[in-house]
């Protein structure tokens, strides 16, 4: 009897870690139901035959030395804390896209959280990424798949311009060394991003019952 329990309580250990813990398929996956969420819920009004997505937008429009005019748009994404009775449920972060200029090079960044609040997935597209030790700049595509922090999965692509497809020059289960310095920036910005969406639900959000 003492066996069958110590059993059955180690396997629903086991299936709350294995629920716990990012794969690189199951981040796929969640990422294929955001965009599928953005996708079909982007009425304008509710006649339009499209339902609303919940988000917030944020805004950029700067005029910045030397580079001129900066323009920067960027969403964050959330979903609700069922908490029982509450009339006004906790939100979450669940991804965030933001574009963004500087000298008339156009950048885009993806970043996916899981249920947790930690990163799972980014993306981004820089036009003029440097990797170390390289002089110049060359148009790059990285994606980084995350389990509490540590890096499951790293691709990089490289094209010399917007005419050509990215060709893959890394992909492996940790962080290559030569493109450490700028993946370490996007992880560093997914939590500046984190924390703006925190003070934002501060503001627009600070609801008591």
């Amino acid at each position: 009897m003492r066996k069958s329990v110590l059993l059955m309580l180690c396997l629903v250990a086991a299936i709350q870690t294995a629920q716990g813990q990012n794969t690189v398929e199951s981040i796929r996956q969640r990422y294929a139901d955001v965009k599928n969420y953005i996708s079909t819920h982007k009425g304008e009004n509710q006649y339009d035959g499209a339902e609303w997505a919940e988000y917030y937008r944020l805004e950029t429009r700067q005029f910045l030395p030397a580079t001129g005019g900066h323009k920067e748009d960027t969403w964050f994404y959330y979903g609700s804390i069922d908490e029982g009775e509450k009339i006004y449920e906790p939100h979450y972060l669940k991804f965030v896209s933001t574009s963004f200029n500087f000298s008339a090079m156009n950048y885009y960044e993806e970043y996916l959280y899981d249920e947790n609040g930690d990163i799972a997935f980014i993306y981004a597209m820089d036009p003029y990424a440097s990797a170390d030790g390289e002089t110049g700049g060359k148009c790059h595509e990285f994606r980084l798949y995350f389990n509490k922090g540590k890096v499951l999965k790293m691709s990089v692509g490289v094209r010399d311009d917007e005419s050509q497809p990215f060709r893959k020059v890394y992909e492996g289960a940790k962080m290559a060394k030569l493109y450490a310095n700028t993946c370490e920036l996007y992880i560093e910005k997914s939590g500046r991003l984190r924390q703006l969406f925190t003070d934002i639900e501060k503001v627009t959000y600070n609801y008591s019952e």
